[in-house]
Order: structure tokens, then sequence, then C-alpha cells
């Protein structure tokens, strides 16, 4: 079983709070050390009030998931990462004690890395056991305008340097592929349980956006844990950030990972055969 640990803003959104119950649904596949929240900046919420926000709805997807250990969910970063940050908090602790512990941790990260980078800029012993997963930037060959990458890109440039094993799913055009309508998801999920109504409710209401069709991004970063057969990937060279937030291809830095392509349907299927039990 895989140690793993959850990095997310879960009030932003209401993928993040579907890929918490993922996670804790699939308990035979991943052992859930730790949930850090991570900051964002939206509308009304600034990276201070995000993170209250987020940490109430973890406790609440916790309860709803009749799960009683709410006290592995950490508090994370309040402000965005500087190479001369010497800010420090709850999930930078949480998140080193466990590598430390532990011979390998996988870090799921799907809102922006900051938590990650300061971890790593704290105590860079942990570099060789951790790998990370993250969701963020889009592909190769484009702009990163995601909003992960773009909430902390000195995070990012500083997490691909520090050379720690990482894999990234892009945004675009990859986890785009987990599109779903408001009508597939009712016909699928609709009264099997109280966790599954509240997720129709807020498909259409989260925080006043209302869609008919969305993509469920988050779920990616789980679902590669779970099963790595359901993704394409490729081995590159690391790339660089430029200033116009583009990746500037290399050819002899360190390796990392990208995600290609995904399987929907294979993953759609095992998130909705364990929410709805």
């Amino acid at each position: 079983m895989k140690n793993i640990i959850l990095d997310t803003d879960l009030y932003n959104e209401i993928d993040d709070q579907i890929a918490l119950a993922y996670v804790l649904k699939s308990k035979d596949e991943l052992n859930l050390k730790a949930v850090t929240i991570a900051p964002f900046t939206k509308g009304e919420y600034n990276t201070k009030t995000s993170i209250d926000k987020s940490y109430e709805v973890a406790k609440k997807i916790f309860k709803m998931c009749n799960e009683q250990n709410d006290k592995i969910i950490f508090k994370g970063a309040t402000e965005y990462f500087t190479n001369d940050s010497t800010q420090t908090n709850a999930a930078v602790n949480e998140i080193i004690q466990i590598a430390k512990k532990n011979d390998k941790t996988y870090i799921l990260s799907i809102g922006c890395i900051t938590n990650i980078a300061l971890a790593i800029k704290k105590d860079s012993s942990i570099i060789n056991k951790i790998e990370v997963i993250w969701l963020g930037t889009n592909f190769l060959f484009m702009k990163n305008d995601d909003f992960n990458f773009r909430q902390d890109v000195e995070a990012v440039r500083y997490v691909l340097d520090s050379k720690v094993k990482i894999t990234i799913i892009p945004v675009y055009p990859v986890s785009y592929g987990l599109m779903i309508s408001k009508y597939e998801l009712e016909s699928r999920i609709r009264n099997s349980n109280k966790l599954c109504n509240y997720f129709c409710d807020i498909f259409t209401d989260d925080y006043g956006t209302e869609k008919i069709r969305r993509v469920i991004w988050d779920i990616s970063a789980i679902a590669y844990m779970i099963n790595k057969e359901w993704f394409e990937t490729m081995e590159i060279s690391c790339p660089r950030i430029k200033e116009d937030t583009s990746f500037k291809l290399t050819k002899f830095r360190h390796k990392i990972k990208f995600v290609q392509n995904l399987d929907s349907t294979e993953i759609y299927d095992d998130l909705f055969s364990k929410i709805t039990r």
C-alpha cells in the first residue's frame, strides 16, 4: 500500500472535494498519512482566508465519509513562496515528519505547490524520500496559465530545480479529458448516499458558479496512484520556465515525467464504484 499526502485547496472548487472523498474511499490502495491545505487567491478569498475555508471543508468531507481521524488535516502556507522565504506551518512540518518516518511517501498535489516547495527548502533531505504527483501546467508547447501554476510560479520553479522525483499531470489537454455533465453525474451517483447527493447538489451551484458540464480535474492525481495503466506518460529532461511562463525544453537536465493521456472511463468507473458504497 502506498503512503500518500494529499495537498489540496479544497474550498476552491468541487473537484478537490471529490478527490478527497476518492482518497478516503480507496483504502485498499492508498494509506492517507495527511491532508495538507494549500493556499489560493480567488474572488473575496486571499491566502489566509482560503486556508481556513478549505480546512473547514476538509473536516466536512471526512465526516461525510464517516472518517473520524480528522486530526490528520493540517493548515498550510498563508503566503506564496519566495526564495528567501522562512515561513513554516503545520502542513510543512507534517510533510517533513512523514517523509522522514517512511521509506517512500507520495505527495499528491492538486493545488498550488507552495507547501511542497517550503518543505523541500526547509529540509532538503526529504527529496530522496518523496515523490510528487502534481496536477498543474499545460502541456509542453502551451503557455502555462492554469490556476495551479499561476498561483505560485516561484514554487513551481523551486520544486522543478530541486530534482525531486515528480510526475506532472497537465491541466490542458490531459485532465481536461475528465469533463462530465450534470446529467451523467446525477444518473451515476444521485441517491446513493448523503455524500453523493451533496456532490450532485454543488455540481451546478458551488460558490455561485452554475455549469451544466465541468471538469473534475483533481481526481486524475488520485487515479494515477491507484492504477498507472490508465495513463500514458513520457519522460523528458526537466524544462525551464520562461518569462512568459511557457516551458523551455532542455536536453541534459534531470528527468521528470509528464502525463500525455488518460482513460477517463476507467477513472470515473473506479471513482463512482467507491463513493457510491
